[in-house]
């Protein structure tokens, strides 16, 4: 990371770079926080990683294969060791042969805990750190264009996380592809109106001559800015088509379960006629228990 006189230390490019021991979706997971990557990098990380782990599994295998032959040679060596001994004390056998074999058992000690520290190890393939042609940061952005950047960063989120992939990962991963390669195109061209832009505001205005130069330079800013914005006001309004979608869709599957209850309520309405003739038979009930009262004659 980088100092910052006014707050927290900013990320950097090096702190772009895999770290030990971290996996392809940590890594992608981290670095698109404070970063957008080329996709064709974040490819080739995937395939480096990829191989890593591989290498590391075979170096993992080798170790324990290693440390296995180690630890037989040292429990071999310390028997030898401790019958040589008995042997020596019992019988008085010749010391060189018990030293012979304390000698083996150090030896294969020391090679037991290499084999064992060499398995624990990970391999480590240091990946430099993504270059001006491979990321963008966020801070390299002013804050126009890191507003416009995070609108469509928003809107690339909620296409890709809706329902409505559901079941199409292949057709996930095609779209998905398509928004991070436009996300991608995007930030180098605000990285770049960035750089213009100060320069820009940098050159003061001296007489006529200057200005009419930079009014130039400002059609070409404003022009580009405004290409930019109808850019992510096209994302953000597929994110809306993608919600009326979602929303049609799921529409749809609960009306498909709502139909499914038919059955059910055809139930309730044989209940209901059941209901109706037993009210007609309680009014008859009533009607016996109760009748009316006859008009008195005048």
């Amino acid at each position: 990371m980088t100092n910052s006189l006014n707050g927290p230390r900013q990320p950097g490019r090096s702190d772009l770079s895999v770290r030990a021991g971290e996996s392809f979706g940590a890594w992608l997971e981290r670095v698109r926080r404070v970063a957008v990557i080329d996709p064709e990098l974040a490819d080739s990380e995937r395939r480096r990683m990829a191989a890593q782990d591989q290498q590391r599994r075979e170096a993992a295998r080798q170790s324990a294969q290693r440390a296995a032959v180690a630890l037989r040679w040292l429990l071999g060596s310390l028997t030898a060791l401790v019958v040589t001994a008995l042997l020596y004390f019992l019988t008085g056998l010749t010391g060189w042969i018990a030293a012979v074999c304390a000698i083996a058992s150090v030896a294969s000690g020391a090679a037991y805990v290499l084999a064992a520290q060499q398995q624990r190890s990970a391999i480590a393939m240091a990946a430099p750190a993504p270059d001006l042609r491979q990321a963008v940061l966020l801070t390299e952005l002013d804050e126009t264009c890191r507003e416009l950047l995070e609108r469509e960063q928003r809107a690339i989120a909620e296409v890709i996380s809706s329902d409505i992939y559901t079941d199409r990962e292949q057709a996930l991963l095609a779209d998905e592809a398509t928004l991070r390669w436009n996300e991608w195109q995007l930030a180098v061209t605000l990285r770049t109106l960035t750089v213009r832009r100060a320069q820009h505001d940098a050159i003061p205005v001296l007489g006529n001559q200057t200005a009419g130069v930079l009014d130039g330079h400002q059609q070409h800013l404003t022009a580009t800015e405004n290409a930019v914005a109808v850019h992510v006001a096209e994302v953000e309004s597929l994110a809306e088509r993608v919600k009326r979608e979602e929303l049609q869709r799921r529409d749809q599957e609960n009306a498909i379960k709502a139909a499914q209850l038919d059955g059910s309520y055809q139930d309730l309405g044989a209940g209901l006629a059941a209901v109706e003739l037993a009210i007609g038979d309680i009014r008859s009930l009533t009607e016996k228990i109760s009748p009316p009262d006859v008009a008195e004659s005048s």
